[in-house]
């Protein structure tokens, strides 16, 4: 009897769920979308062909499907995550979730964009999982600016006497959903925070006198878009006042929240519906309000003139015919500087080559700079600016770059991720690097993939200084 009855739990449990699955298949959403609950981009249906059969491919993307399509999904999800708040346990899944799902999410679409044989090194690189690298505990013996090293340089943790960290609170990043409840979407611990805010201390104590240190942290379009559909009325967050109430003077972290929210709210075009990157005008308001900041009338976006690609599909529409049969091609305004550029590719053994601002070999998103390339580029303006300014960011920061130029004579550029700044490679610190090239301003732009909360590219960013 007891046999009986398991064996028709079993078959029931079995029709049901099949069931269940059938009725996803027909009536469930096909194309990716965004999950405010869980801020990522929920799998779509995968498309067939009978290579992505035989290589396993195609039933791992419905199993991914088939888990993100269940009805409600988000109900559970919310449910769940109350209860962990409720156990103080929602800000350590939380922050590993949205790392992993983003950083996923990098990875996917830069495996698609990179084409060279420099990118796919990259690409190799970042998959591998980094571990944290420890800041030392002592200040290493100064190397002479004549000598250079085949080993990772170490950093002062300490460079300056800085304020009093201890009081550091946790901060967050929210959304205020329609009908008014207000959603952490990411947490930075306090240790986090004390991280970035060291980091930006050593770099704002390597700049000259008048230098500043400036750091924006791009959220994905995942969360902008909940702003223009009408699923959320607001974001904000207290990490931006936070740093810049504990960090030195010379030091300024813009709210890319802030700065952004109206203009989203207004419907503006601010970041690419088949790509997972933010806009050129969402990178120029971004820059605008650091100099306006600190009394810089800054040129308007509009002012600028642009190549226009409106047939552009990116990194999220690669692969996925979902995606450009359901969707318009976004357009892509590529700014035409206004003086010519001249721009290089710098390596460790200070060999050069021939790296444009802009690339027009490319129809996507590595028109800027070519795609993310390291170890260093520098960019003669062509400005007639005393001013250097050196930039260190991810993907996001690529699109930055262009803007800086009315405003620098040479601009920098480089990514302390792994894969383009390798430290098995390093001949010479950051702050090396600085002093050699006359650098006055250092823009920090990652986004909330890589930001306070990825602890091992908070920590580059002081050890390789």
């Amino acid at each position: 009897m007891k046999r009986k009855l398991s064996f028709l739990l079993l078959y029931g449990s079995l029709v049901l769920f099949g069931g269940l699955g059938a009725l996803l298949l027909i009536f469930g959403e096909k194309a990716p979308h965004a999950s405010l609950a869980e801020n990522r981009m929920l799998a779509g249906f995968p498309a067939f062909s009978w290579a992505t059969v035989k290589d396993g491919s195609f039933m791992l993307g419905l199993e991914d499907y088939l888990s993100d399509a269940v009805p409600d999904r988000e109900v559970f999800v919310a449910g769940a995550d109350g209860i962990m708040d409720r156990l103080s346990l929602h800000r350590e899944a939380e922050t590993a979730a949205d790392a992993e799902a983003e950083l996923a999410a990098q990875l996917a679409a830069f495996a698609q964009e990179n084409q060279t044989q420099d990118d796919q090194q990259e690409m190799a690189a970042f998959r591998a999982t980094p571990s944290p690298v420890p800041t030392p505990a002592a200040t290493p013996e100064p190397t002479p600016d004549d000598q250079s090293t085949d080993a990772a340089p170490e950093a002062d943790p300490t460079p300056l006497p800085e304020k009093d960290l201890s009081g550091i609170p946790t901060c967050y990043f929210t959304m205020t959903q329609a009908d008014g409840f207000v959603n952490k979407v990411y947490t930075f611990s306090p240790e986090n925070i004390r991280r970035a805010v060291r980091m930006l201390n050593a770099y704002r104590a390597a700049l000259p006198e008048d230098g500043h240190v400036f750091f924006a942290q791009p959220p994905f379009p995942g969360l902008a878009f909940q702003l223009q559909d009408g699923t959320c009325t607001g974001w904000g967050g207290d990490l931006e006042d936070t740093i810049n109430e504990y960090s030195n003077d010379g030091v300024y972290m813009v709210s890319v929240q802030k700065v952004l929210e109206q203009h989203l709210l207004d419907g503006e075009y601010l970041y690419f519906k088949t790509d997972h990157h933010w806009t050129p005008r969402a990178a120029c308001y971004t820059l605008n309000a650091i100099l306006a900041a600190h009394g810089i009338d800054p040129k308007p976006y509009d002012s600028y003139a642009f190549h226009v690609n409106r047939s552009f599909y990116g990194s999220a529409s690669l692969g996925n015919p979902n995606i450009r049969n359901g969707m318009k091609p976004d357009t892509l305004e590529v700014l035409v500087p206004d003086t010519p550029v001249k721009g290089y590719r710098v390596f460790w053994d200070r060999s050069e080559v021939d790296a444009p601002l802009i690339n027009n070999n490319f129809g996507n998103y590595m028109v800027f700079l070519g795609g993310t390339q390291g170890p260093w580029r520098r960019f003669e303006t062509g400005v007639d600016m005393d001013r250097s300014c050196l930039l260190i960011g991810d993907s996001f920061s690529n699109c930055f770059v262009p803007f800086l130029v009315p405003y620098y004579g040479t601009v920098h550029s480089c990514d302390v991720r792994p894969g383009n700044f390798d430290e098995v490679n390093i001949r010479w610190s950051i702050s090396e690097y600085i002093r050699e090239n006359g650098i006055d301003d250092v823009y920090i732009v990652y986004s909330t993939a890589n930001g306070v909360n990825t602890v091992h590219i908070m920590e580059n960013l002081l050890r390789y200084l």
